[in-house]
């Protein structure tokens, strides 16, 4: 291998505020290296992913790329010298198709632009041509050819993710930067995924990548870094990174004694079901949704779904991926157009209201991609999850804090720093340069701001290191305890169905099944046909797990 470096990063350290989020961070990959970049949740992995690709300047330090330094040069002008990246939060263009999105990653190198596209040059029908031509060639590398013509926002999240994927591969990129690109995949997605990436560095590309899923870097990693709270503590091939004490320590629990460990999800489960054990006093209904379809472009995508929620429950909507879970949601929080017999919250019928209207009464919903507003700190975002009740008052509500709404704000704050400490040590740091974990908290957060009544929380663990996902699972149980209606669309299925008072199994955009979450974790023809896990997998909330790195 030519030990030649083609990314060297000397010194970086980047200070968000009076926080340091990267100290003296120094690494070099060769050209033609597959190096994984882990590390615990926090710990700094985005924030140089950010720096690398233009999107963060460093405080201090350099990045060269090729032999020439990258500082003060645009996101777009980083990646028209060989280096591209993909994101946590993977969000195409969802009304053009899946081609279509590609063809975007191509346009630069193609020389087609503005101009071209109008047909103002000879050349340009040939061009274009040539840039589907090749978006199919990357589709097809992806395993997506075959989704080609149908709109991006019809792919599910793991799609969505090995799309990303294609677009970068269209800029003609010479390394590679891929975050999270195994989250929200199934286990036969990632398996393809790995052989993607593994075949992209046989052919000579450098790739550099962020992962949780340890399986998927031990199989695939030539070198392993690790950073833990913005220091990197370990860089070297697998086996001797598995050894090392630093990072079974960062791994493993090192917490100073003010941060208590997040209980294990199993825990969470133990202490919900006990609490469900007690005498429930009747509740009053809150949400009832009669025959509800969601169509795109004459794709069906919800088909005739009715459901209900009490105050207070926790229903859990599960099924594989493509299901209509997320179509659903989106539908409920009118994001989306939909038909439907009666679609009514808390006696009011929603069907005809505009989004802001649904929120402003108290239905929130929690985006898969949490959907932040990166350009804008922590505590701005959280204070954006004011707006739709404050315009809800009235215009004059918008230009003026009354006291009464001031006491009102400072008290949901207080209540989102608690559930999430880690937001109100970061409330001046952008929200695009959080980590994943961070961001779905402050995605939680800002929903919370909005005093919900139902909270409808899509995909919340998705690409999330294991101990995010006990803290996520730990606010949603909390969050049960003090009376807040939710309803949960989640990946980590016996999870969802363990923490939930009903759950409801979707296929195919249809209701399959339903029941407890007990009930369905039970019935082994319901894990097996619908949910795609074995006997073994559904007895408990889930294996305990050991985090091998």
């Amino acid at each position: 291998m030519n030990a030649k470096p083609i990314l060297s990063v000397a010194g970086v350290s980047v200070t968000f505020g009076t926080f340091p989020a990267l100290t003296e961070v120094t690494f070099d990959v060769a050209e033609g290296e597959l190096v994984a970049l882990i590390g615990p949740n926090g710990a700094g992995k985005t924030t140089i992913l950010n720096v690398l690709s233009g999107e963060v300047p460093p405080t201090a330090g350099t990045v060269s790329f090729r032999g020439r330094p990258l500082a003060g040069l645009k996101p777009h002008e980083v990646a028209r010298r060989g280096l591209a990246r993909t994101f946590q939060a993977a969000e195409p263009f969802q009304h053009l198709t899946v081609r279509e999105n590609v063809m975007v990653g191509g346009v630069p190198a193609s020389g087609l632009g503005l101009i071209a596209g109008l047909g103002f040059r000879a050349n340009s029908l040939p061009a274009a041509r040539r840039v589907a031509s090749e978006a199919d060639a990357h589709l097809e590398r992806v395993g997506l050819l075959e989704k080609a013509d149908l709109p991006a926002g019809l792919l599910t999240a793991g799609q969505r993710r090995l799309l990303s994927i294609a677009r970068v591969l269209a800029t003609g990129a010479s390394m590679l930067v891929l975050d999270e690109p195994g989250a929200g995949l199934n286990e036969s997605e990632k398996t393809f995924l790995g052989d993607v990436i593994l075949s992209l560095w046989r052919d000579g590309r450098t790739v550099l990548f962020v992962e949780h899923d340890m399986p998927l870097v031990s199989r695939i990693a030539q070198r392993i870094m690790v950073l833990d709270r913005g220091h990197l503590i370990a860089d070297g091939a697998p086996d001797e990174v598995r050894a090392n004490p630093k990072v079974i320590e960062a791994y493993l629990g090192r917490r100073a004694p003010e941060e208590p460990a997040a209980a294990p999800v199993a825990a969470i489960v133990a202490s919900v079901a006990e609490a469900n054990s007690e005498p429930v006093r009747p509740a009053a209904r809150l949400l009832t949704v009669r025959d509800l379809n969601v169509t795109y472009g004459g794709l069906t995508a919800v088909d005739g779904v009715s459901l209900h929620i009490d105050e207070g429950e926790v229903l859990a909507l599960v099924g594989a991926n493509g299901a209509g879970k997320s179509s659903l949601l989106k539908a409920i929080g009118r994001v989306v157009n939909a038909r439907a017999v009666e679609m009514s919250f808390a006696g009011e019928e929603i069907a005809r209201l505009p989004e802001d209207a649904v929120v402003a009464r108290g239905l929130c919903l929690v985006p898969e991609g949490r959907a932040l507003f990166g350009s804008l700190t922590v505590a701005e975002n959280l204070a954006a999850g004011r707006y739709a009740r404050r315009r809800a008052r009235g215009f004059t509500h918008l230009l003026h804090q009354s006291r009464a709404e001031r006491a009102v704000f400072e008290a949901r704050l207080d209540m989102v720093y608690q559930l999430f400490p880690v937001l109100k040590e970061r409330a001046r740091q952008l929200a695009g340069t959080l980590s994943g974990g961070q961001g779905q908290m402050l995605a939680i957060g800002r929903a919370l701001m909005g005093e919900p009544r139902l909270l409808m929380l899509d995909e919340p663990s998705l690409g999330l290191a294991p101990q995010v996902i006990d803290e996520i699972f730990a606010s949603i149980a909390r969050l049960k305890r003090q009376g807040l209606t939710i309803l949960l669309v989640e990946q980590n299925i016996a999870s969802a169905l363990a923490i939930a008072d009903r759950g409801l199994v979707l296929a195919n955009g249809r209701v399959a099944a339903s029941g407890t979450g007990a009930e369905l974790l039970r019935d082994p023809r319901i894990t097996e046909a619908y949910l795609g896990t074995s006997d073994s997998q559904a007895s408990g909330c889930s294996a305990p797990r050991m985090i091998a790195v």
